[in-house]
């Protein structure tokens, strides 16, 4: 008597006995959030024979009975499940999702009953003549990889090294798109991309998405689902070659070397209008990653005594910790010193007049703004109790454009600070660059000597948590970072708005901003409280 089978699509939490036919589509593992050096959960991609997906999710007790069991892309029966509501919308965005339990039971199909249909390929051309990019939908692609840029080093959120490498895929319609990749998958791939190479270097991506900026359409990866495939055994890339090349072999150089992008400056980019300014509000509700400009005056400062600078490598931005001896030892270029530098990271509140945000200010443009380089600050200021230096209060009340980077962390609520590119702060290019919604009115900055203060940073954007400054890319893996409490003083705060509508949050300490929770309501964040003008 044949075994009957339950199907994904019937799934509910309504019992613990189903059985399911499937093929393992993806398997990936999750570190500790705890201890990064230990595996937390694995997850799991499966789909029956109806072409149903679903993500499965093995708990960390379970891990070190199931570690290298599930083989990708091969069938088995799997039994007993624990079914809970997929609240988070992940990967799979089914109803639900499945966890493996101390009696889920899983066995091997030697002789697989269905055919696997492994990819979901969307086009080069479906991307590129798309009205609008859901940068929340992972999907495959298939390529030829016909160019690169050098690959680059870069430090995450949490401090890790990792690499970034830019390559550009071409389809059989001569339709080309760029894609990045990160991390272990640069390696894989470098590996097949020698000199010479005459043979066609053919890629899936699996689990990748899509983003758009200025009109530019392209692919990254995704965190650790996503995956390179280079195997001329797979179906997919066999085919691919074949017509490719029409069954005659290739006898010319396929990859070209593509030269790294010049950053334009800031000036530049807001002169040719190769990013428009937005206001807070806008910025709020945004939905798509990317850079954006802003022109907003800084109106706290939150940081304390000993959190307002970091200390790094000489050489380059990299924090380093305790010294070994009486040694610093930089763990990215590997210099020594007798003594560490002393870099800025300095949390900030800026107001345009429709809301107010949080930004990390980095050394370069901390320096800029309040005059002082760190060390300096460090040997002149007297700092009183627990307060920041009183020389970061020449930055207060400044009229800046901000080049932020908003993060997919950022949209979905994780990280509430938006990390500073690039900024300018001459009158009359911010002048011309107000948006229409901003009034005229937020303090003006000219120095003292009657000049105008500009500064570039890298388009490299490091994250709050590498205490590192901007060395790094914009693209890295993302993390939650934790609010900071408030130490402005309430006379620096009421002084920078004095002209703006405001109103105050009366559940807060005086002299304190708010914090911004930014609760999603209806799908959309909550504008941050602002502050009362007649305090």
């Amino acid at each position: 008597m044949s075994q009957t089978f339950d199907y994904l699509a019937d799934l509910n939490a309504r019992k613990l006995q189903w059985n399911f036919k499937v093929y393992v589509i993806r398997v990936w593992e999750l570190p500790n959030r705890y201890n990064e050096g230990e595996v937390g959960t694995i997850e799991v991609i499966i789909e029956d024979s109806q072409g149903t997906r679903l993500q499965v999710s093995i708990p960390k007790s379970l891990v070190s009975k199931w570690r290298g069991v599930l083989v990708q892309f091969q069938m088995y029966i799997m039994t007993n499940f624990i079914v809970v509501d997929n609240q988070k919308g992940n990967i799979s965005r089914g109803k639900y999702l499945l966890f493996f339990s101390h009696r889920t039971i899983v066995s091997h199909v030697e002789n697989p009953s269905f055919s696997l249909n492994a990819f979901r390929f969307r086009t080069i051309r479906e991307l590129l003549n798309a009205e609008k990019i859901d940068d929340s939908a992972l999907f495959d692609m298939i390529g030829e990889v016909v160019g690169k840029e050098d690959p680059k080093e870069l430090i995450t959120s949490k401090g890790k090294e990792t690499k970034r490498l830019a390559v550009i895929l071409e389809d059989l319609e001569n339709n080309r798109i760029g894609c990045t990749i990160f991390g272990e998958m640069v390696d894989q791939l470098l590996r097949h991309m020698q000199d010479g190479r005459v043979e066609p270097l053919i890629v899936v991506v699996q689990y990748f998405k899509a983003t758009r900026w200025n009109g530019k359409t392209s692919v990254q990866s995704h965190f650790d689902i996503s995956q390179l495939h280079i195997d001329s055994n797979l179906k997919d890339v066999a085919e691919f070659r074949s017509r490719l090349l029409g069954g005659e072999p290739s006898s010319s150089v396929r990859i070209s070397q593509v030269p790294s992008k010049t950053a334009w400056s800031g000036v530049e980019e807001l002169k040719q209008g190769a990013v428009s300014v937005k206001t807070i509000e806008e910025v709020l509700i945004q939905h798509e990653e990317g850079p954006a400009w802003i022109a907003a005056s800084i109106v706290a400062i939150n940081v304390t005594k000993d959190d307002w600078f970091y200390k790094s490598c000489r050489k380059c931005p990299k924090k380093v910790e305790t010294p070994i001896g009486n040694r610093y030892e930089c763990g990215k270029c590997g210099h020594t010193h007798g003594s560490a530098a002393l870099r800025f990271k300095v949390e900030v509140m800026v107001f345009d007049g429709t809301g107010s945000i949080r930004l990390l200010l980095w050394d370069k443009e901390t320096s800029m703004l309040c005059g002082k380089r760190a060390e300096q600050i460090m040997e002149d200021d007297v700092i009183v109790g627990d307060e920041y230096p009183k020389t970061l209060d020449n930055m207060m009340e400044k009229r800046v454009l901000f080049k932020i980077n908003i993060k997919e962390a950022n949209i979905n609520q994780f990280d509430h600070v938006y990390t500073v590119m690039k900024i300018c702060d001459d009158e009359d290019i911010i002048d011309k660059n107000l948006p229409k919604e901003l009034s005229t009115n937020l303090p003006s900055n000219v120095s003292e000597d009657g000049c105008n203060n500009y500064l570039e940073i890298s388009e490299n954007v490091a994250n709050l948590k590498t205490d590192c400054d901007t060395e790094s890319s914009m693209d890295v893996v993302e993390e939650c970072i934790s609010s900071l409490k408030y130490k402005t003083p309430s006379k620096n705060i009421t002084n920078g708005l004095k002209n703006s509508p405001l109103s105050l949050n009366e559940d807060e300490e005086e002299g304190q901003l708010s914090t911004n929770r930014f609760s999603r309501k209806m799908g959309k964040r909550q504008k941050c409280v602002n502050l009362d003008a007649d305090i």
